[in-house]
C-alpha cells in the first residue's frame, strides 16, 4: 500500500548508495567519534537527538552510515534517510514520511494493521501535508501496539542536502514535537550551516541536543591510517613494490588532506584508475597544491582532452533536472558511447552509468562550486553564459527536430519545451549577459527566430501536455525583461 509512495534509494544499505560506493568506517578510524555517537545511542538521557556536524567533506555521512549498520545489526534502526543533492529523488521530501513508515512498518510489525486501517480510510494520505502523514502512519499506530517497545533509532543523513518545498524547520519540528511521545532517539548529520544551526538553537529544540563537531576531532591520524589501509590494497592488487606507497608520501598526504576525507578519498580512485600508473598519479597528486581543488584541477587537465568534454560536463553542470544517459543523448545529438568517453577521465569524481537509464552523478557537491568559480577553477571554469547558450541551441533544435520529424514524446523533448526559457532567461540575465548578447545574439538566435511561427507552434501545441506551462510563462517573461532593460541600456550607451 505504500510501496509506490516511498523512495528505496535513501536508506543506508540501498542499492543505490552503495553503487556510490557507500561504506562503513574503516577499522580503527573515527574511533573515538564512533564510541561517542554509540554512546549516545545506548543512554537514556534528556537528550533524544544527537546533532554531528562538520564541514564539507568530513565524512560525516560515512560515520552516519556506520552507525546506521551497527544500530541494525543490534535490533535499534528504525529508520534511516540519506539526503543528496546529487540524486535525481533524494532531496525530495514528499516521500519522506510514506517511506518513514515503511521502513518502520518492517522493524515493527506489530503496527502494519494499524496503518493498513489508516490507509484503508484514507488512500490519499501519502499526498496528504507533512503533519497529517506524520500523525496518521507513524504517530498513531506506535502509540496504539501493545507491544512493549524498546527505544528506536532514527538517522537521517545531509540535512543540508535538504531540498524540498516544505522549510526544513518544519519536517524537524515536527519529529522533535512526537518524541515525549515517542520511543525515538534522532541522529542528524549535516555542514554546520547558519540556518540548521538556528533551527538546532530554538529554545525548545537546544535543551534536547547532545552536539557533536568533527571539528573537535584530528582527523588526521584517521586519514593517515585510510590512506595506508587503501593505497597497501591498490599496492597488493597491481603488484607494485612492498616500499610504495612510502611512510613520508603517506604522511605528506594526510597533511595535505587538511581532515577531509573527500580529499583522500578522491586522491585513492584518482591513483586506482586502471588506465594509469599508480606510482606516477600519486606523484602526480602530491605535486599539487593542498585541498580538493587541486585534485579537481589535475583530473580535469587529462580529462578535457577527450571529446565532446566541455559539452557535456557543461549540460551536466547546467541542466535545470537531471536527465538520463538515453535522454542525453537526443538532446545534445549524441551517441551514448560519446558521452562516456567524454566524461572517461573524469571517472574519480563523476559517477558514469553503464546503462543508458542511469544518472550522470557527482561524487562531491563541491565539484560545481569550483566550475563555476573564475577564481578557483581557471582553465577548467564553466561559462553559464556560455553553457546556458549552448542549452538553448540544442533545446530549440530538438523542438525544430520534432516539427519535421515528429518525434513523439519523450523526456528530452519534454526537457526541450519546458525549459529553454529559463536557460535563456540564464544567459541574459547573467552580469555578463549583455556583451554576450552584442556578440553572439544575432548568430545564436535569430536564426531560430525565421519561420519562428512554425516551431512557435509546434512548442506551444506540445506545452498544452505538460504540467509546467506556468513556470515556462514566468521564465519566457523574465527573458524578455531582461531583453527589454538590455536594450534601454544599449540605448543608452549609445547616447
Amino acid at each position: 500500500m505504500l510501496a509506490q509512495h516511498t523512495n528505496l534509494n535513501v536508506a543506508y544499505n540501498s542499492s543505490e548508495r552503495e553503487s556510490e560506493h557507500a561504506s562503513t568506517c574503516q577499522e580503527d578510524i573515527r574511533k573515538s567519534v564512533l564510541e561517542m555517537v554509540m554512546a549516545w545511542v545506548e543512554s537514556n538521557d534528556d537528550h533524544p537527538i544527537c546533532w554531528l556536524q562538520g564541514p564539507a567533506g568530513s565524512g560525516k555521512s560515512t560515520i552516519a552510515h556506520t552507525i546506521a549498520q551497527q544500530c541494525d545489526e543490534e535490533n535499534m534502526l528504525a529508520f534511516s534517510f540519506f539526503f543528496s543533492r546529487r540524486n535525481l529523488d533524494r532531496s525530495d521530501i514528499t516521500k519522506f514520511f510514506p517511506t518513514f513508515a515503511y521502513q518502520l512498518a518492517g522493524f515493527l510489525p506489530s503496527i502494519k494493521q494499524s496503518m493498513q486501517d489508516a490507509l484503508a480510510k484514507d488512500p490519499a494520505i501519502p499526498r496528504r501535508n507533512l503533519k497529517d502523514q506524520f500523525r496518521k502512519l507513524i504517530v498513531r499506530p506506535v502509540l496504539s501496539t501493545t507491544e512493549r517497545i524498546s527505544t528506536m533509532i532514527v538517522v537521517i543523513d545531509g540535512l543540508d542536502e535538504y531540498g524540498g518545498n516544505v522549510p526544513l524547520k518544519e519536517l524537524i519540528r515536527l519529529l522533535v514535537d512526537a518524541l515525549p511521545k515517542l520511543p525515538f532517539r534522532l541522529l542528524f548529520t549535516s555542514r554546520p550551516e547558519a540556518h540548521i544551526r538556528d533551527i538546532f538553537s530554538t529554545p525548545s529544540i537546544d535543551s534536547k541536543i547532545y552536539r557533536l563537531a568533527l571539528q573537535d576531532f584530528s582527523a588526521h591520524p584517521d586519514v593517515y591510517l585510510y590512506l595506508r589501509s587503501r593505497l597497501s590494497e591498490i599496492q597488493r592488487k597491481r603488484k607494485l613494490p612492498e616500499s610504495w606507497p612510502s611512510d613520508a608520501d603517506l604522511r605528506n598526504l594526510a597533511w595535505r588532506s587538511e581532515g577531509l576525507f573527500i580529499y583522500v578519498s578522491t586522491l585513492v580512485k584518482f591513483v586506482d584508475d586502471e588506465y594509469g600508473i599508480p606510482q606516477r598519479k600519486l606523484q602526480d597528486a602530491m605535486s599539487a597544491h593542498r585541498g580538493l581543488d587541486s585534485l579537481f584541477d589535475q583530473v580535469l587537465r587529462s580529462a578535457q582532452n577527450y571529446p565532446h568534454f566541455k559539452r557535456v560536463i557543461g549540460a551536466f553542470m547546467f541542466l535545470r533536472d537531471h536527465l538520463d544517459i538515453s535522454a542525453l543523448v537526443q538532446l545534445l545529438q549524441l551517441e551514448a558511447v560519446d558521452i562516456r568517453l567524454a566524461l572517461r577521465g573524469c571517472l574519480s569524481i563523476l559517477m558514469v552509468p553503464d546503462h543508458d537509464k542511469g544518472y550522470i552523478r557527482g561524487y562531491h557537491a563541491s565539484l560545481q562550486d569550483f566550475l563555476i568559480d573564475p577564481d578557483r577553477a581557471k582553465d577548467h571554469f564553466l561559462d553559464p553564459v556560455e553553457h546556458n547558450m549552448f542549452i538553448v541551441d540544442d533545446c530549440m533544435k530538438l523542438i525544430v527536430a520534432d516539427l519535421e520529424n515528429n518525434l513523439k514524446d519523450g523526456v528530452a523533448l519534454r526537457y526541450a519545451c519546458q525549459n529553454w526559457c529559463h536557460h535563456f532567461h540564464l544567459v541574459l540575465s547573467n552580469r555578463k549577459g549583455i556583451d554576450y548578447i552584442k556578440s553572439h545574439f544575432k548568430y545564436k538566435v535569430e536564426g531560430f527566430l525565421e519561420n519562428s511561427s512554425q516551431w512557435l507552434q509546434n512548442w506551444m501545441c506540445n506545452m498544452q501536455f505538460h504540467s509546467k506551462v506556468e513556470q515556462a510563462c514566468a521564465d519566457l517573461h523574465f527573458a524578455f525583461t531582461c531583453i527589454r532593460v538590455s536594450q534601454l541600456y544599449l540605448k543608452w550607451c549609445q547616447e
